[in-house]
């Protein structure tokens, strides 16, 4: 989906469970910006689905708060081989949304210790978990980084998200995603471990419908190695 230059923020005409899930995670969000301040909270963006809508989420609460000209730090961590079309769209809602991105290459954790090291003032992170997402069950929306990992707070807004939430979200506000969703891709890795999923795959056996269309969320993962 090409982007959109307009970022819509009025939830009035979404789903009625759109509405509330707003509601809930945007009061997640401000808790947050009233707790450690806009400028000591990160944002974990890599171009996927659920940090799209966290993105989103978190420029609604902005708005709300007449932050407008606030200027989120974003990281994104590259682990592994990128598609080329996460990363333009990445480069595309920096210049959207007005990020201050960060970039790291390698495993979350160093990675994770650079950004404090670097930017110690940080001192929450907000993340688009789910609580379907592996290890993330036991989850809360503020919870302290494990032992031996940064003194940073992760903050889940969107834990009670489901597969098809996010995606009614991001179409009912017309929120700017990664194109190659509509390719039939649902959960974006890297580009040896990640193909269409065999779900979505269109009765004449060539194309795929679009990750909107599954509807079966416990079968995101499916076109993941």
């Amino acid at each position: 989906m090409l982007l959109n230059p307009v970022l819509h923020t009025n939830t009035s005409q979404c789903s009625e469970d759109i509405r509330l899930l707003v509601e809930e995670s945007v009061g997640i969000i401000t808790e947050a910006i009233n707790r450690y301040g806009v400028e000591n909270i990160a944002l974990a963006f890599n171009g996927g689905k659920d940090c799209t809508a966290l993105l989103h989420l978190l420029h609604i609460a902005l708005d709300k708060l007449n932050l407008h000209n606030a200027k989120v730090i974003t990281i994104n961590i590259q682990i592994d081989e990128g598609f080329p079309e996460v990363n333009n769209f990445i480069a595309q809602s920096i210049e959207l949304y007005k990020l201050k991105m960060i970039q790291k290459n390698g495993k979350i954790k160093p990675a994770l210790f650079e950004l404090k090291n670097e930017m110690p003032h940080i001192s929450a992170v907000l993340m688009g978990t789910r609580s379907t997402d592996p290890y993330a069950a036991t989850l809360r929306p503020f919870i302290p980084c494990d032992p031996g990992w940064p003194d940073l707070m992760r903050v889940n807004p969107i834990l009670t998200w489901t597969y098809d939430q996010v995606w009614r979200f991001i179409r009912e506000l017309k929120v700017p995603y990664c194109p190659l969703y509509d390719a039939g891709y649902t959960s974006l890795g890297n580009v040896r471990n990640t193909a269409p999923n065999p779900a979505l795959l269109s009765e004449n056996g060539e194309t795929y419908r679009p990750a909107y269309c599954l509807t079966d969320g416990a079968q995101e993962r499916a076109g993941r190695e």
